[in-house]
């Protein structure tokens, strides 16, 4: 077990929908998280990002404050953060899972609107992705 160990998970609606963009955000996260020691999933939607974090407590908030204040989205709203004793995404520096990947129970999350999601549900997202990962 890891001390101070924390999740955070948020959803955003975008503002760039470049692919270029998206590109970036992939490019940096898996060049800089493994050296602080963050790991993650980013899901893309056709409007909005959902995305969770783990790593140290201390980085964990600073890497929030940074991304609430990126021009790529708005309205950033934090569903979790909770301090946990495993990671879900202990290997991924950042997955990029499109949401196009998964199969939803909920047409709003299939269409990839995550703006109305709940903390319980994108929990389980997550876990899913976790567990088709490993399949």
């Amino acid at each position: 077990m890891q001390l101070d160990l924390k999740r955070v998970i948020y959803v955003s609606e975008k503002t760039d929908f470049a692919d270029a963009s998206l590109a970036h955000i992939i490019a940096s996260s898996t060049k800089n998280n493994p050296e602080t020691g963050v790991t993650g999933c980013l899901l893309s939607g056709s409007n909005s990002f959902l995305q969770l974090l783990e790593g140290p407590g201390q980085t964990i908030d600073k890497l929030y404050a940074t991304i609430n204040a990126d021009s790529r989205h708005k309205n950033v709203l934090m569903l979790t953060d909770e301090d946990i004793d495993e990671r879900l995404f202990a290997s991924w520096s950042m997955k990029l899972a499109p949401f196009d990947d998964l199969e939803w129970s909920d047409e709003e999350l299939g269409s990839g609107n995550f703006l109305g999601i709940t903390s319980e549900k994108a929990l389980n997202v997550f876990m899913r992705l976790n567990e088709y990962s490993r399949s």
